[in-house]
């Protein structure tokens, strides 16, 4: 292994019994890399591990300017240390709690770099662990990351239930699963195994880091796992021993990698709803909002978690709600709403607290999209809360972090809740236009439907978007086609290069699937055609369908009302997290 310098890194014999510097005195980085550069051929594996998990620390801090490292001094001094890490860890010289703890602490140094950060040593980190590597054009974490696995396999029986535990985080947090053996089984596989063996020996925080590290692996014995934790929790008498935290990561990795156990979900939600409210105290923001969000997601029934955790919340009210942050309060309504629990006084103490904060510039475009679509949902009117959201998003230079489910989400909220907002529309018209080959027939739909619905005659919107629509007839469903087809007729605009033949065909295609409703919105666009006379009709058979399903309905709605072609939310809006999203778990209590 060559540094920056040229000069070949030469390891020495390592032993227990080396000498490593004191490093626990050092209060920075600037301070701790050249004690342990002048000391690193000396160097135990204890002490290198130590090392690596002081970095993780320090790098949370403000950098030391009063003795800075010159940067080229500090790369080659923290690259150095690196690759005798790395040799001495390829050469068996690391025991299986110093692999633990090293891989550990490498996994938090990799998650800081990857935020960005201006600082220099989190710059330095970052091109010595993100950069590519020279071979395979593997990553250089996934190329240390890897020799780590190839280091604990052989001993992989020595690891104790901590260290097991910490290892399987720690690659679950670089999401680095190699490959190994004949059989094409994972690293993860492979310990899987000696977890199961261990399940008596693993505490509820080891047991829930381990859990959240395979929702990153899905090869089958990770289910098989998964079943075996979840029959180890509920077979103990009691959770007592579980807090927040381990409880909400527990349910988050079962919802998350979709193995449903309603058993374990069961017995949580029991747990919870007996907790004294001085336990529940210890709950944070985070832990409430993934539990609910878990349940909801897992789609396992507990009106009475539901009630208790609302409850809980509002009456702490604003005092409780400090806890949330921005991701918080969009899961937790999101799950409020997606479970169908009703609670009205969570949903005016949170709109109440979003709307009363200084500034919503820490909600992204989901977070926001995903609240207004969860109180339209539930028919929580807050005109407090649209009206601020509503600002803020005008107000902002450009709507570039908008993804179009987002900007057809936050159409379709207004329209629902019968929110007027016509700067609103009209900043999200503009951004839509310019991004209207991104979007989906469903974003589509929903987001033509909202227009006219809310009454907003974009004549512009409609028109540009006639292309689009025809491009993607092929995919749409019969739902899609019938809110297209009636908005399109309320803000009146012909568009004769999208309503042709091709139109009509789609329509016929799903003649038998179209439910009362859908067929009155045909209906309409139907008598809509025949005023301009544009010479197209639907065929007989579908055209005395929709005549009959329009007049035996009791009232016809208008273009203002908002049930007027709304089909069932979960059918049009798909709400989906991500990894990245900031409801993942944020678990920084491994090391002990």
């Amino acid at each position: 292994v060559t540094g920056n310098s040229g000069s070949s890194i030469v390891i020495s014999s390592i032993s227990s019994s080396s000498r490593d510097p004191d490093m626990r005195n050092c209060n920075s980085l600037e301070e701790m890399v050249p004690m342990a550069y002048a000391h690193v051929e000396s160097m135990s594996p204890r002490g290198l591990s130590a090392f690596w998990t002081l970095t993780s620390k320090f790098l949370r801090q403000t950098p030391n300017t009063r003795n800075p490292l010159q940067t080229s001094q500090m790369e080659h001094q923290l690259q150095t240390i690196l690759a005798h890490t790395q040799k001495a860890i390829q050469s068996s010289a690391f025991g299986y709690r110093d692999l633990a703890t090293t891989s550990l602490g490498l996994a938090k140094i990799v998650k800081l770099v990857r935020r960005g950060g201006r600082s220099k040593p989190r710059q330095i980190l970052r091109d010595l662990l993100l950069g590519n590597a020279a071979n395979g054009g593997l990553t250089k974490t996934h190329t240390l990351f890897r020799s780590i696995a190839t280091a604990s396999i052989p001993i992989r029986q020595d690891f104790d239930a901590r260290s097991l535990s910490n290892l399987i985080y720690a690659f679950g947090v670089v999401e680095c699963v190699p490959m190994f053996e004949d059989d094409g089984s994972t690293f993860f596989e492979i310990l899987a195994a000696e977890a199961v063996m261990k399940l008596e020996d693993f505490r509820p925080q080891e047991l829930s880091n381990l859990l959240w590290a395979y929702t990153k692996d899905d090869a089958p014995l990770s289910a098989g796992l998964f079943r075996l934790v979840a029959d180890h929790i509920t077979d103990h008498s009691t959770l007592k021993a579980y807090n927040g935290q381990d409880l909400a990561n527990i349910v988050w990795a079962y919802a998350t990698a979709k193995e449903s156990h309603p058993k374990l979900f069961q017995k949580i939600a029991h747990h919870i709803v007996t907790l004294p409210p001085n336990q529940l105290n210890s709950f944070n923001g985070q832990d409430f909002a993934n539990i609910v969000w878990s349940y909801a997601t897992a789609r396992e029934p507990s009106p009475e978690l539901f009630k208790t955790v609302a409850d809980h919340v509002a009456a702490r009210g604003n005092h409780a709600l400090k806890a949330f942050n921005p991701q918080n309060l969009a899961n937790t309504v999101w799950a409020y709403a997606t479970a169908k629990e009703s609670h009205p006084k969570l949903f005016q103490k949170m709109a109440s607290h979003i709307a009363r904060l200084d500034n919503l510039d820490a909600f992204n475009s989901q977070a926001l999209a995903n609240i207004l679509w969860a109180y339209a949902t539930s028919q929580e009117s807050s005109t407090e809360l649209f009206g601020r959201v509503g600002r803020h998003i005008i107000a902002l230079d450009s709507l570039e972090g908008f993804t179009p489910q987002a900007l057809s989400i936050t159409a379709w909220a207004y329209a629902t809740s019968r929110q007027s907002s016509p700067l609103l529309f009209e900043k999200l018209s503009g951004a839509a236009i310019r991004r209207q080959y991104e979007f989906t027939s469903q974003n589509i739909g929903n987001f033509l439907w909202s227009y006219a619905t809310n009454g907003q005659m974009d004549e512009r919107l409609f028109a540009s978007f006639a292309p689009s629509v025809s491009a993607l007839l092929g995919s749409c469903n019969n739902q899609e086609l019938t809110k297209i087809a009636w908005a399109y007729a309320v803000v009146n605009v012909p568009a004769p290069s999208l309503f042709d033949d091709t139109f009509l065909r789609a329509c016929l295609k799903k003649e038998e699937e179209y439910t009362r409703e859908e067929l009155g919105q045909l209906h309409r666009w139907s008598v809509w055609q025949e005023g301009l006379e544009s010479g197209y009709r639907l065929p007989s058979s579908l055209r005395e369908k929709c005549s009959a399903a329009a007049t035996s309905r009791v009232s016809e709605p208008s273009s203002l009302q908002a049930n007027s072609a709304m089909p069932e939310l979960s059918d049009i809006i798909g709400i989906a997290f991500d990894d990245s999203s900031p409801f993942a778990v944020e678990n920084d209590q491994t090391v002990r």
